[in-house]
């Protein structure tokens, strides 16, 4: 092995000449939990898609583990697991049954004793035997989660695990993430809920309209992306908002109708409130900002959304 589990270069899928991904690089070190984030229609799905050999791409080349996806596929399938979008199974056979029969499909006979491994390891104990029709939604997922394990692959690739579960099942499927990580796994995971990917991925790519905007380690990425952040409430939310706009440097977005997100250095934080109190806009609350995943990921990608960090402690301005 050469250390590197996943590369990308210049991947390409061009539909009715109109770029899907255009150009994507990506380099994911063996054994790491990888975050592969992007709005809506950003070109995750088809990526993994060509990078599991599901489709082909238009141009630009990727390796698992050296081997080209393209021309390897037979020497790459033992090391891949996958569930993209939603896993299948027949829901008139028990967990069990869908997990003997997807590896007699790709050729395997497994003993008895590493279906109850797997089973063990997703939490299903218990229910293995029950028809799949009664299982929850969560339970689906970390079936999914088991099938995908059945070859003992390295790398194991997932499509928006989480996606519809509650809370219970998303931190279940979390701890099934950090597991298979603490097992030497590769995981590449594609989710829209920035705050589980911080939680659980050392590395993360940020792609936009098909491209690698962002790439690197989670911790580096907060430390060097932007200055201290700061939220502010206040009133008239627009005219407050129009004000600090005029300041490009401070990256001002709304994250709700009464509060704004700002960068900002300390020193530099009076002069922001002058301008707004000038102005005759009511400020009731500045308070420090944790940067964030989430934070990052929208000032990169330029898209609005739910809060995009967590206070840590107020700086006291005034209040109501």
């Amino acid at each position: 092995m050469s250390g590197i589990a996943i590369t990308a270069e210049g991947l390409t899928k061009v539909y009715k000449k109109i770029p899907a991904v255009n150009n994507l690089s990506l380099h994911i070190p063996e054994g790491t939990i990888y975050g592969f984030l992007g709005p809506n229609g950003a070109g995750k799905t088809t990526t993994i898609r060509m990078l599991l050999g599901l489709i082909r791409p238009t141009a630009g080349k990727a390796t698992i583990f050296g081997h080209d996806i393209l021309h390897a596929r037979k020497h790459i399938a033992p090391y891949v697991g996958a569930i993209v979008e939603s896993p299948a199974f027949y829901t008139y056979m028990s967990g069990l049954e869908n997990l003997r029969v997807l590896a007699r499909s790709g050729g395997q006979d497994l003993p008895q004793a590493r279906y109850d491994e797997l089973i063990e390891f997703v939490g299903l104990r218990g229910r293995e035997k029950d028809k799949v029709k009664t299982y929850s939604l969560g339970m689906k997922q970390r079936l999914g989660v088991a099938a995908t394990l059945l070859n003992d692959p390295k790398i194991v690739f997932l499509d928006e695990p989480t996606n519809g579960l509650d809370p219970a099942g998303t931190v279940e499927m979390r701890n099934l993430i950090l597991r298979m990580g603490q097992e030497g796994r590769t995981v590449f995971l594609s989710s829209h809920l920035l705050y589980e990917v911080e939680q659980v991925c050392s590395d993360v790519a940020i792609i936009q309209k098909g491209v690698t905007i962002k790439q690197g380690r989670v911790r580096d990425l907060l430390a060097t992306e932007g200055g201290p952040g700061y939220a502010i409430e206040a009133a008239p939310f627009e005219r407050a908002m129009a004000i600090l706009q005029e300041l490009p440097q401070l990256k001002a977005h709304s994250f709700d109708q009464h509060w704004i997100n700002i960068n900002a250095e300390p020193q530099d934080v009076p002069n922001v409130m002058r301008k707004l109190v000038q102005a005759d806009v009511d400020v009731f609350q500045v308070v420090v900002r944790q940067r964030s995943l989430e934070s990052l990921f929208l000032e990169i990608t330029g898209t609005g959304g739910a809060s995009a960090q967590q206070p840590l402690a107020e700086v006291v301005v005034g209040g109501r």
